[in-house]
């Protein structure tokens, strides 16, 4: 049976080969801590990072000038806590290069603590002599004497491993750590461990600067720390992602002091510097035995609550964990495994809805869509794939595999010489943050050679209200590549009549929200044809989308509207479909 001894002296052994031997220093980096303590003989000979550890090895290599040729080794190993382990060595040597730099015995004496972290043992702590008294290449190792040495220096590498360095909180395995112990100790008790994050907190490191955004981060934790009461311990798991573990008497009295810990996790001062809120989503996992659940179950379920909220919400918000909640990940998990290999064998079919003229009903446009058509002949719809896209980052590449399709449409078009007006195309706001991103579109478009004003560029409002700055700076540089620009969802309640002055679009898109009631709720009445009216007198064009009645129709024509997109006239249809209504529809208006 190997035992974690065993297993010691096998990484130890393999230390010494990538630093004496070999010096391939770049290996040795794997196997040391992010924290890791490295004291040399000398007195300036101490690191208290991996960067500095490099150095260090550096200077090795400029004093001894070679590798050393080991001829005798020997070592000690000792487990002196569950996941602490130490190890004392002794090599004899000689160098590589007769004038390299040696003791005088040749004996090269060093003691190592290995720690168990997440991703395997790694060395916390090196000091390259053993303490003054042992000699000679055999030496009576004393376990008593050594744990007493190092008992104390254990327990507090374990605490120093467990501590976050920029926020001074625990950190996942400390988090882990802490909350196991509670949940044991006070098993009776209701507890709820909760895990939340930062919404587009990459906004704020860009916009901003990392230093800011560390800074935000640094403020969370030490208000964090703030809202804990006995028996309570909270974390930063990663990047902008943090965790509590609250006690908690019943659903009312939690939820009242989750609206008090969202109201004082961000000093105000902060936000005034910053402009901005800082919204989170939060998930919840009510635990239902303190003592038979494992902490990385009740983690990994409230980070299920929390990745279900959806992206296009604005603010803050909470979920708590639901059964049902396993199955949808395995569902999304699903769809990722299965998406780059539909996407090779063509499954993704190019669908357009059409646009019509309002008065004639002459189909003139569309709007590109897609369907997922699956081997056994069912569609599956966008709702169901597009959202996971998002959240995992695959619609990236999804929105540029998309628009190759659109555009061998439109250049098919343009060969068989059918003029149509634009086509609109919806893409990711997480385009946004790619500098590269409209360079890497026109080159696509360029590729087919397709003149630009063919193409519709639909923005949603509440892209705008989020990403404000950076959305004006595309706006400006579509319309300067000769894209058209269309705000879609108008009306969807973020900031609608404030954002047509300061976009200046070509198309505005009413949102089918604002046409339900229309025809039979005179505000709603005014409120569309003022809309319409305002966007005519900026030589704007409005399609109202959602019309699928006739009394409906017939409202928009009354109120002015240019272009209408519905199912009472067209739903959504493949692409090749939609060409021969469309060359139909041309021919039957010639006639």
């Amino acid at each position: 049976m190997i035992t974690v001894e065993n297993q010691i002296e096998c990484l130890s052994r393999e230390v010494t080969e990538l630093y004496f031997k070999e010096r391939d220093y770049a290996r040795l980096s794997f196997y040391l801590s992010d924290q890791i303590t490295w004291i040399g003989t000398g007195k300036n000979e101490v690191c208290l990072s991996v960067e500095e550890a490099h150095n260090f090895f550096q200077k090795e290599m400029d004093i001894y000038g070679g590798h050393f040729i080991v001829l005798n080794e020997w070592y000690e190993v000792r487990q002196l806590a569950n996941d602490v382990c130490l190890t004392l060595a002794v090599l004899k040597v000689r160098g590589e290069d007769e004038e390299m730099i040696l003791p005088e015995d040749g004996l090269l004496r060093f003691s190592v603590v290995w720690i168990k972290q997440t991703n395997g043992w790694k060395i916390i702590h090196v000091h390259n002599s053993i303490p003054a008294g042992i000699q000679g290449e055999e030496f009576y190792f004393n376990y008593n004497v050594a744990k007493s040495q190092y008992a104390k220096m254990a327990d507090d590498i374990r605490r120093a491993s467990f501590i976050d360095p920029l926020t001074k909180i625990n950190n996942l395995q400390g988090f882990e750590y802490s909350a196991n112990e509670i949940l044991q100790k006070e098993y009776d008790q209701h507890y709820v461990l909760i895990k939340f994050g930062i919404r587009d907190f990459r906004f704020v490191n860009r916009k901003f600067s990392y230093q800011t955004g560390d800074q935000v981060l640094k403020n969370i934790a030490e208000n964090l720390k703030k809202t804990l009461h006995e028996n309570e311990t909270c974390g930063r798991m990663e990047k902008d992602i943090f965790a509590m573990l609250y006690r908690y008497e019943n659903k009312e009295q939690l939820e009242e002091r989750l609206e008090n810990v969202r109201k004082q996790l961000i000093d105000r001062r902060m936000v005034r510097e910053l402009g901005m809120e800082i919204h989170l989503n939060a998930g919840l996992y009510l635990i239902k035995d303190n003592r038979k659940e494992y902490i990385k179950d009740m983690t990994d379920r409230a980070l299920m609550a929390m990745q279900s909220i959806s992206k296009t919400l604005s603010g803050s918000h909470y979920v708590y964990y639901e059964d049902g909640m396993m199955s949808r990940q395995y569902y999304k998990s699903k769809i990722l495994e299965d998406a780059p290999v539909a996407m090779d064998d063509d499954e993704f079919q190019l669908y357009i809805q059409p646009q019509f003229n309002i008065h004639t009903l002459e189909i003139i446009s569309g709007e590109a869509l897609t369907r997922w058509k699956l081997k056994n002949g069912n569609l599956r719809m966008p709702d169901d794939f597009v959202p996971v896209f998002e959240e995992y980052g695959m619609i990236l590449s999804f929105d540029f595999y998309m628009l190759e399709k659109v555009c061998q449409r439109i250049r098919m078009w343009i060969d068989r010489n059918i003029q149509i007006a634009p086509i609109s195309i919806n893409q990711s706001r997480l385009h946004i943050e790619e500098k590269s991103y409209l360079n890497d579109f026109c080159s696509v478009v360029d590729k087919y050679e397709i003149p630009h004003h063919y193409i519709a560029f639909e923005l949603t409002e509440s892209a705008f209200v989020e990403s404000s700055e950076r959305m004006m700076q595309l706006a400006n540089e579509l319309h300067k590549k000769g894209f058209q620009l269309a705000i879609d969802d108008f009306g969807t309640g973020y900031a609608s009549l404030n954002l047509l002055s300061v976009v200046s679009a070509d198309i505005l898109k009413i949102d089918r929200s604002l046409l339900i009631d229309c025809h039979t709720n005179p505000r709603s009445k005014i409120i569309m044809e003022k809309i319409i009216e305002l966007a005519h007198q900026m030589n704007m064009t409005v399609i109202c989308e959602g019309i699928e009645t006739r009394e409906q129709l017939e409202f928009v024509r009354a109120a002015g509207c240019d272009i209408g997109q519905g199912y009472l006239v067209g739903k959504p249809v493949h692409a090749d479909e939609f060409t021969d209504i469309w060359e139909k529809n041309k021919e039957v208006m010639k006639v």
